[in-house]
């Protein structure tokens, strides 16, 4: 898979080793791993210590709060914020220029965040959206535009980084 994608649920116990080093052997041979807190309604920021136990052992590169001249912003659709059930959060990305990056081009594999996409982006066996979000309809318009630029970026790269894109 070139995603996996790890909504955090409410009380995690911390992953066996034999899970972290499959994480570690999939982040290594170029995979990406998406995780969500969903954290995103409490004030403040996401609760780092709960997220670290989780994840004792995990080869995770330094991370930064995404760019605003990130490839991300611009894979497919251009974007100003990567907003899920709820708005304003930070993403995390692979902090650039870290040398960690499997794939040799830059691509961070590793993204973190507490928005809650995947509630964003759920609906039932109808096409209705199970959950709300905070900015109503136009926000979760912006969170599916988000997991398109997400998917895009993590399948192709940073192809939009080049001269032809620059304004």
């Amino acid at each position: 898979y070139p995603l996996i994608y790890f909504a955090v649920p409410e009380n995690p116990s911390p992953l066996s080793e034999r899970a972290i080093a499959r994480l570690n052997a999939y982040l290594r041979s170029g995979g990406a791993l998406v995780i969500d807190t969903r954290d995103g309604d409490t004030a403040g920021n996401t609760e780092i210590s709960r997220l670290e136990s989780l994840l004792e052992g995990l080869d995770a590169p330094p991370l930064q709060p995404v760019p605003a001249n990130h490839v991300l912003m611009r894979t497919f659709y251009l974007l100003q914020d990567f907003p899920g059930r709820y708005a304003g959060r930070q993403l995390w990305i692979e902090r650039a220029g870290s040398g960690s990056a499997p794939r040799g081009d830059g691509v961070s594999g590793l993204f973190i965040g507490d928005a809650d996409w995947i509630s964003a982006w759920a609906v039932d066996e109808k096409g209705r959206d199970l959950y709300s979000v905070d900015g109503g309809a136009e926000q979760r318009e912006v969170a599916r535009r988000f997991g398109v630029n997400l998917v895009m970026y993590i399948l192709t790269g940073s192809y939009k980084d080049d001269q032809v894109h620059l304004p």
